[in-house]
């Protein structure tokens, strides 16, 4: 057996063992042997080369790979004599690992070139043809030609009806209601997102229906949205539990409908259970924790219960400061509740706080200074000089003291993250 045979070999081995990197070295060794026998412009020697791009691609060493896809693709289309798979498939893979690398423009080139090349050849329309066209379009959605995305989506999807293969047509479906979203032309991501769903099973199913409930809902078609999202909570739950993300995003959703429709009662349960959910998990969730925490504040504010909307706003506030993060949404949000029930002392002693923090010296410190002008001359667009008045009284030690005091006292409160777990919504309670 030659030499170059022994390494193939040993390529093949180490690659069905999944052992990569051995068999990107064995690879590497593999086309030195073909150099030292200045076996280079041989058809096997564009297949050796092929092959080990794809390790490295596999590997996500896009850089190599895309060496080798090049040096095979020269090759294959100075040996290529009628058939051009090689050189389409050495072709595909070089524009896909491009692609990976976040160079559209190129890779758009070359899957461009896929189908000007699939076209010379008089090949039938099939799977690989369809492929190209469906890169080619995410490739040129990427670099900002939505037009021509939309035309090569569009021959892909007729494509792939033609051929029948299920999920080639939903993902295809899915990418030209994602470009009509884009341009918000619902009137025609709708239909397409209705036809996936029809199509969809299983998880796909799921995630279609959850997709078509999220355009309703940007619509403002709440009665078609908030079954969807029922009937995705419903199978998430069943899918995966009531503790994955998923589960929180669409229980989420449903709450913002039912707030929407003025149903504020039923969407505080479903906030009410993901916050319990919420403080079940580790602390990389805290972000989105404090977030349900102010949507809970405000339900309690639509509904009139100051004291507990300002409980949960302080709890947020504490939490975030817990974590080193920007306090600001909160600081705002409880200085609109003091001032949407006439307490402007509260307010002003808030805006104290806030502008103790330096996170608050960012984007949000005209907001905050125009409501702590509010809170000293309450007008529907307070002058310059109301702020300045503001800042002015801000300056006086003798009323600074005694709200620095406080704040101190609050902060040095422990957070106790105590919760009683509900039912899932939805649910029986008893």
């Amino acid at each position: 057996m030659s030499k170059v045979k022994q390494f193939r070999k040993r390529v093949a081995e180490k690659y069905h063992a999944f052992d990569l990197e051995e068999a990107a070295r064995a690879g590497e060794a593999l086309l030195r042997e073909h150099w030292s026998n200045h076996s280079m412009l041989t058809l096997g020697y564009a297949q050796d080369i092929y092959n080990l791009g794809r390790i490295y691609d596999e590997l996500g060493n896009f850089e190599r790979a895309v060496e080798l896809y090049t040096d095979g693709a020269h090759l294959f289309s100075r040996q290529c004599t009628g058939d051009a798979t090689a050189y389409v498939a050495c072709l595909n893979n070089l524009a896909a690992a491009l692609f990976d690398m976040g160079m559209e423009e190129p890779s758009a080139h070359l899957f461009g070139q896929l189908v000007s090349v699939k076209r010379f050849f008089g090949h039938e329309p099939d799977e690989v043809f369809a492929d190209c066209l469906y890169n080619l379009a995410n490739s040129a959605t990427e670099a900002t030609r939505v037009r021509h995305a939309t035309k090569w989506h569009t021959e892909a999807l007729n494509i792939r009806r033609r051929l029948g293969h299920i999920q080639d047509i939903i993902d295809s479906l899915h990418s030209l209601a994602f470009l009509h979203e884009e341009k918000k032309e619902y009137e025609k991501a709708v239909p397409l997102a209705e036809t996936a769903r029809q199509l969809a099973q299983g998880d796909e199913y799921t995630g279609a229906t959850h997709y078509l409930a999220g355009l309703y809902d940007t619509l403002g078609q709440y009665e078609k949205a908030l079954p969807l999202y029922e009937e995705v909570m419903d199978l998430t739950r069943k899918r995966v539990g009531c503790t994955h993300h998923s589960y929180l995003q669409v229980t989420g959703n449903i709450a913002h409908i039912l707030e929407k429709i003025g149903r504020p009662r039923e969407a505080m349960d479903f906030q009410t259970e993901r916050r319990a959910l919420y403080e079940g998990m580790a602390h990389n969730h805290d972000y989105a924790y404090a977030q349900c925490l102010r949507h809970i504040a405000d339900l309690h504010k639509q509904l009139g219960e100051y004291t507990q909307a300002e409980e949960l706003l302080l709890r947020s506030l504490k939490l975030n400061r817990k974590r080193n993060t920007d306090m600001t949404e909160d600081m705002v949000q409880l200085i609109r509740l003091h001032l949407h029930r006439g307490d402007n002392n509260s307010a002003l002693e808030t805006l104290v706080y806030a502008l103790m923090h330096s996170e608050s010296r960012g984007p949000n410190l005209a907001q905050l200074l125009t409501k702590l002008a509010v809170a000293f001359n309450p007008t529907p667009d307070p002058a310059p000089d109301g702020i300045l008045q503001a800042l002015r009284v801000m300056n006086n030690r003798e009323v600074l003291q005694p709200i620095i005091a406080k704040w101190t006292q609050w902060e040095n409160e422990p957070f106790i993250p105590a919760f009683v777990m509900p039912p899932p919504a939805g649910q029986d309670k008893t």
